[in-house]
């Protein structure tokens, strides 16, 4: 599968800072397409990185805002082939961008897709497969299809089932 054209993944542009990369994903991936107000969803996602960065190290930074009436969690992925200044605690590149959008009365449902994510970008091959486009691996392959029907299992089950 061609992932160039992915409603879930669009590649960001060189020399970009994170609030321009969070922008470029609303734009780009149609998993946000039945956001009414996107632009009040990227002020929520601004807003809270503004309290906090989402970066977590290991080249990767998890933001995310909320959209009330949102019918389920929908995440994107944004991904810099140069990298991305995100903070000084994890001073090292953000090349993988995840944007999470949620229903802030669907808590329980934002927690076991971020808690999904965290599963699947905790390793290191992955992240590896991700960042240099090798999306064929089977374990890419896993993630991608994940992505692709926004049905967030940790990786393991998801790798079990597949």
């Amino acid at each position: 599968m061609d992932y160039g054209c992915s409603r879930f993944l669009t590649f960001l542009p060189e020399a970009i800072d994170k609030f321009a990369a969070f922008g470029e994903i609303v734009r780009n991936c149609s998993v946000f397409d039945q956001i009414a107000d996107r632009h009040a969803f990227l002020e929520s996602v601004i807003k809270r990185e503004k309290l906090q960065s989402t970066g977590i190290g290991h080249s990767v930074a998890i933001a995310h805002g909320k959209v009330p009436h949102l019918d389920r969690t929908r995440i994107a992925l944004g991904l810099s082939q140069d990298g991305i200044r995100f903070d000084d605690i994890f001073p090292q590149p953000v090349h993988l961008v995840f944007l999470i959008a949620s229903c802030p009365t669907k808590q329980t449902e934002y927690v076991k897709a971020l808690s999904s994510l965290l599963s699947w970008v905790h390793d290191d091959e992955l992240r590896a497969c991700l960042i240099e486009h090798r999306f064929t691996s089977s374990r890419a392959a896993g993630f991608m299809s994940m992505m692709e029907s926004q049905d967030f299992r940790p990786a393991d089950q998801q790798t079990s089932s597949l």
